[in-house]
């Protein structure tokens, strides 16, 4: 299986699917189904960017078979249950994909994203592949796995949600940062600092779902690190 490939593939996807939609859209699709117009032109920028990820002509056919699987998966989303396994399956189907198509498409082409990997010591692709999952899809995976296990469903954990998203995608940046530069005692002085900041925090729920929180965030962050070094 040629790696660039895929790995050209999951760029233009986790863009396409996490940052060309937002929760206005998202939300149509889910009232409308099949009858949404976004559903449509959506399944088209996912083709879209996969060709411009891989520009060869013979790559076209496939790009259309991407966007049509695509179209196809995301309309069976729309009539089923909505929750954190629904969120997952979704993500494994949709790579599936991507690695059916790569297997079958055979090139030796030097893509796009191959130019940029000029640094020795960590792999740019990857590095940018790694900043765009623990933002948006880290966020979305934390609020439907709290959500899950009932964690933070006080007024008090809803008045410190947006702040959390923040805090977490920065503390998320700064981990794949520092697992990159095998910095691992500093990993743990942001966790520490951020227990002790909680310390005094006497709303019992609130702390529940800051902890739960920031051990799912570095989890994530370090699993996203550990995927951009060679």
């Amino acid at each position: 299986m040629n790696n660039w490939l895929f790995l050209s593939l999951l760029l233009a996807h986790v863009i396409g699917d996490f940052y060309l939609q937002n929760d206005k859209y998202c939300t149509q699709k889910e009232e409308r189904k099949f009858k949404s117009w976004f559903l449509y032109i959506h399944s088209l920028v996912i083709g879209g960017m996969s060709w411009v990820a891989v520009p060869v002509y013979d790559f076209g056919f496939y790009a259309l078979a991407i966007a049509f699987s695509h179209l196809v998966i995301d309309i069976i989303k729309t009539y089923s249950p909505k929750g954190l396994w629904s969120f997952v399956i979704d993500q494994i189907v949709h790579w599936a994909i991507l690695i059916i198509v790569t297997s079958s498409f055979d090139t030796t082409t030097k893509l796009p994203i191959q130019s940029i990997d000029c640094n020795s010591s960590f792999s740019i692709p990857l590095f940018i592949l790694a900043i765009l999952l623990c933002i948006k899809p880290a966020n979305i995976l934390i609020k439907l796995v709290l959500k899950k296990y009932q964690v933070g469903e006080t007024q008090s954990c809803e008045n410190i949600k947006n702040a959390g998203a923040l805090i977490g995608n920065l503390e998320r940046i700064l981990t794949i940062i520092f697992v990159i530069l095998g910095q691992y005692e500093a990993i743990g002085f942001i966790i520490a600092a951020k227990s002790i900041l909680r310390f005094k925090d006497t709303d019992t729920a609130k702390t529940e779902y800051v902890l739960a929180g920031t051990f799912l965030s570095f989890g994530i962050a370090l699993l996203c690190g550990l995927i951009a070094t060679k």
